[in-house]
């Protein structure tokens, strides 16, 4: 039992650490990263000099992403051994969704936000004139737009596995695990929107659902722990 105390603990402590670093992001981050997060591209503006105007909040915008993407990426490896016990299936779903491919996703992510970074302070080196850096730049940053909806796609399928494994193994209130449940609906919404540029400024209500669950849920893994019932029954099933 202690050892699945730590596991709920340090699940709890991940997950909820990984979305204050998420937003910590977003707002360090400035103008650019928060446009790329809220899925509303920067028009009309020299993207590259804004970057390099700001490349060191930037800077600090990619550094919390990664540590958000390594937070979510090995939360999962703390709640697999013990949704296994339930089902391999949804375990390994979890694992795959929310672990390898989520943790992917906000790896290129990263990547692309310092070498947006780097591409910023080249055009300045180069005083402003580079037509082929500018369309490098632009490129990029719209493939950081693009990349968006597919990076929540796949931490939704995830997220599903991770619901509905809470919700039939009990571990946690079967409430919570419902509110995630129905968090997932009008978020998949807003990544669909985005994905077809259809997004006209809703995106971050369609997010609210799911986001404050998160950390609701978080919170409860750290204080309160599995369901230790829950937990005596997997063992006797397993």
């Amino acid at each position: 039992m202690k050892a699945y105390r730590m596991n709920a603990v340090m699940a709890g402590a991940l997950y909820f650490l990984g979305t204050v670093f998420g937003v910590a992001g977003a707002i360090v981050g400035g103008e650019v990263l928060s446009s790329i997060v809220s899925g509303q591209p920067l028009e009309g503006v020299d993207v590259l000099g804004l970057i390099a105007a700001n490349s060191s909040q930037l800077t600090w915008g990619a550094f919390f992403t990664l540590v958000m993407g390594i937070s979510l990426t090995a939360m999962t490896v703390f709640l697999y051994p013990i949704f296994r016990k339930d089902s391999k299936e949804l375990a390994v779903g979890m694992l795959l969704f929310r672990g390898a491919l989520e943790g992917s996703y906000y790896f290129v992510t990263t990547l692309g936000l310092l070498t947006l970074v780097a591409l910023g302070n080249e055009y300045v080196a180069t005083g402003a004139t580079s037509a082929a850096l500018q369309s490098m730049g632009n490129v990029l940053y719209q493939f950081q737009d693009f990349i968006g909806p597919v990076g929540t796609i796949m931490f939704l399928i995830g997220a599903i596995c991770l619901y509905i494994s809470f919700y039939r193994t009990r571990l946690i209130p079967r409430w919570l695990s419902i509110w995630g449940l129905i968090g997932v609906v009008p978020y998949m919404t807003y990544a669909l929107l985005h994905f077809f540029h259809m997004d006209n400024g809703i995106g971050f209500y369609l997010q609210m659902v799911l986001a404050p669950q998160e950390l609701v849920m978080g919170a409860w893994l750290v204080i309160k722990g599995f369901n230790l019932d829950a937990v005596r029954k997997l063992d006797e099933a397993d």
